[in-house]
């Protein structure tokens, strides 16, 4: 495969940026900011989120590192910006930037838009890092489930030409200098393999990444391939850095292991993180309940090393990554081309105040839930605490329709007092503590008998969840 390649950005020095009215004027260097809603490219379709983003800043004049983040949602939101303020606590006070970015959905899109539009979010804050104090050398990108897949495809296709697109800014490098993947798929052909007897049938063209590519997997393998961030490893790919959970039962922790095992076979700076007993949520992984207990695998100047319990998968490991990451980065080539900026909506701006952040204490007991049915109109519900640790936890709920197929259900699930869900997958929330779940896009059939599965994490206790499923 032929690409050029820059390890670091592109800067413009000479360049008056300037978005014509579209950024709000932020407030005096040292006033930490919240910029909400920043067009990067125009609405498409018109009325859609996956062209905007939310910038967190650090106090300050900087500039500071940046971190791009992007939350999973098996690709069916158009929100990925949505979880960004959680990761912006952990960062901002470790000195780094971070941006929530929206991509376009698989409703919207099909693949590869979803990696055209974080290239084009990636641009928009080169271009104009001055404005906003970043950094324009230093960025990474980073993200959860299919969020980690948005990442991993970022970092590992800078400079790969097809996968530029036409959206928003040009002129400007899309190319980041780490990348950090919690938990993303990868190869899509060998999810199946890699799961067997999971809640997806991951050969089926309702499957969330047959819709993310618009053809079942078994019949469109080169398609799958290029959506595979497998197929873009070489040496020269920025430093990575892998985070898995070992009771992950969403996306097989395979996927992971073998991304590993192919920037280790390409001699990248990796680190990988595989936490046992971790499910699929990255303040799962991150917990201190799970210290001492991961297996850390380093490649560093292509040597390998293992070791067990050490360092913990904590926020202040993960900063101290992408520091001594961007400490190897160089200024990059000024580009010959001047960006043209799509116009923008108008940005809020909010102060932000630091967040200082503390270590949970280990529990002694795990809490466990006896799966709970909750019964309705033409389809039940069985709730399950999939992981727990002090102050959130992972569940899910298994949907089975009755004697006659569902063509779409709808389940109420009420957790307990000063719980509420922060994140769904495999279906579409309200959020709170007693809110409604309907089917995404791809899963609302139900055979008469079978069953799909919605997965959520929450804050707060899992413990005692009940649920009501019924045909929409």
């Amino acid at each position: 495969m032929t690409r050029t390649r820059s390890r670091t950005a592109a800067w413009l020095g000479v360049v008056a940026l300037v978005a014509g009215g579209a950024v709000a004027t932020l407030g005096t260097a040292a006033q930490a900011q919240t910029i909400t809603n920043i067009a990067y490219a125009q609405a498409d379709p018109a009325g859609s989120r996956g062209h905007l983003l939310d910038l967190y800043v650090p106090d300050g004049p900087g500039p500071w590192p940046l971190v791009v983040w992007s939350t999973g949602s098996a690709w069916t939101s158009d929100d990925g910006k949505s979880g960004a303020a959680a990761i912006a606590q952990q960062l901002n006070p470790r000195g780094i930037a971070v941006a929530g970015v929206s991509v376009r959905s698989s409703s919207q899109a099909k693949f590869p838009a979803q990696v055209h539009d974080v290239k084009a979010a990636i641009r928009y804050l080169r271009a104009y890092a001055d404005r906003y104090r970043l950094d324009p050398d230093r960025f990474a990108s980073m993200g959860d489930s299919s969020g980690g897949w948005v990442a991993a495809m970022a970092a590992l296709t800078g400079g790969v030409e097809s996968l530029e697109g036409q959206v928003g800014l040009y002129g400007v490098s899309s190319a980041v200098q780490a990348g950090v993947d919690f938990f993303g798929p990868t190869d899509f052909q060998r999810l199946r393999e890699q799961d067997p007897g999971g809640f997806i049938d991951h050969d089926s063209p309702s499957a969330p990444e047959a819709q993310l590519l618009g053809c079942a997997i078994p019949t469109c393998r080169d398609k799958a391939q290029q959506a595979n961030p497998l197929a873009y490893v070489d040496a020269q790919d920025p430093p990575m850095l892998l985070l898995h959970g070992l009771s992950d039962n969403v996306v097989p922790h395979a996927q992971t292991q073998i991304l590993y095992d192919a920037l280790k076979a390409a001699c990248v700076d990796t680190r990988f993180f595989s936490v046992p007993g971790a499910g699929h949520s990255h303040t799962d992984v991150t917990s201190a309940s799970r210290y001492g207990q991961q297996t850390v695998r380093t490649v560093e100047g292509c040597r390998e090393t293992v070791t067990q319990g050490t360092p913990n998968p904590s926020w202040d490991t993960i900063a101290a990554f992408l520091k001594d990451a961007w400490g190897d980065a160089g200024p990059g080539p000024t580009p010959s081309v001047t960006p043209s900026v799509t116009p923008s909506v108008t940005p809020s701006v909010t102060p932000t105040p630091s967040v200082t952040p503390s270590v949970t204490p280990t529990p002694s007991v795990t809490p466990s839930v006896t799966p709970t049915p909750g019964t309705g109109t033409g389809c039940t519900a069985t709730y399950r605490l999939a992981n727990s640790w002090p102050g959130g936890f992972v569940a899910d709920v298994t949907v089975t329709a009755g004697s006659a197929p569902v063509t779409g259900w709808r389940v109420t699930v009420t957790l307990a007092t000063g719980a509420g869900a922060t994140q769904v997958w495999n279906g579409q929330s309200t959020g709170g503590s007693a809110f409604t779940v309907t089917n995404a896009p791809w899963n609302g059939r139900v055979d008469a008998g079978g069953s799909t599965t919605f997965g959520f994490q929450g804050t707060g206790n899992g413990a005692g969840a009940r649920v009501t499923c019924s045909a929409a």
